[in-house]
């Protein structure tokens, strides 16, 4: 049986980098200050899609092996972009899916990775591989979902009357229509990333919390911070005018 004590005593869940690696940076420095001010390792889930649309797809990459080495217990939920890169570097890349990878900001991701052109995808690979075997290592080891408590971390939503460990891995990663627009409560609160929210900021529904907030186009990342088996608080790091991030927290209402 799982109780509050045995829970981590922070978690922090992170959507949709999307290559924002100077967001990304500023909410690890926030996550590793409180860290350190509560004297406890905390976990960070990262919901999936750390890469595309944005400009520095690798270092976001390098930044997440990073946390995952320095607390141990976090976890990569792989998203559907993210899925694409884990295709490529297995060589599974299927013609539609590069065609549709491309159109949705992966140009930006393989041109951040290598100099060659696209569709040179076999050699791009084979460059990411010589040169990030970590990356490699990353996307393998990312999980579909994962369970704390009473909070399931997905990258997209849950398939509404299907128990998790029999989910399929599309729909946790691609699901929109009967996820978002299902009322009722689920077995857990779902923190999920994948749609981009109305209000551009965090959004709490009696079933699931959405926490992409368009950071490659709003400049937005946000994070829910879970403590003691409860939603705490909401991180956002934010591009300002001056050009400088400056980093928020508020409570849920």
């Amino acid at each position: 049986m799982t109780t509050t004590e045995s829970l981590p005593s922070d978690i922090y869940a992170i959507a949709d980098v999307h290559g924002r690696a100077d967001l990304l940076e500023a909410m690890l420095g926030y996550i590793a200050t409180a860290s350190n001010d509560h004297r406890a390792k905390p976990v960070v889930i990262f919901l999936g899609d750390l890469i595309d649309r944005g400009p520095d797809s690798p270092k976001v990459l390098d930044q997440v092996c990073s946390t995952l080495d320095i607390y141990p217990d976090s976890q990569l939920i792989l998203g559907n972009h993210d899925f694409y890169l884990r295709e490529l570097l297995r060589g599974a890349l299927t013609d539609e899916d590069a065609v549709n990878w491309m159109d949705w900001g992966g140009v930006a991701t393989v041109s951040a990775y290598s100099k060659r052109p696209v569709p040179d995808f076999e050699n791009i690979a084979a460059d990411i591989r010589r040169v990030f075997p970590h990356h490699v290592d990353l996307v393998e080891n990312a999980l579909t979902f994962k369970e704390i408590g009473r909070f399931c971390f997905v990258h997209a939503g849950i398939r509404p009357g299907v128990q998790l460990a029999n989910q399929s891995d599309y729909d946790l990663r691609w699901i929109r229509a009967g996820f978002l627009d299902h009322m009722d409560v689920f077995d857990h609160v779902v923190l999920h990333g994948h749609t981009i929210t109305k209000s551009l900021r965090p959004e709490v529904y009696s079933n699931r919390i959405a926490l992409d907030t368009g950071a490659y186009r709003t400049s937005r990342l946000s994070a829910a911070v879970i403590r003691r088996d409860e939603l705490s608080r909401f991180i956002c790091t934010e591009l300002t005018g001056t050009g400088t991030i400056q980093v928020g927290e508020w409570r849920p209402d």
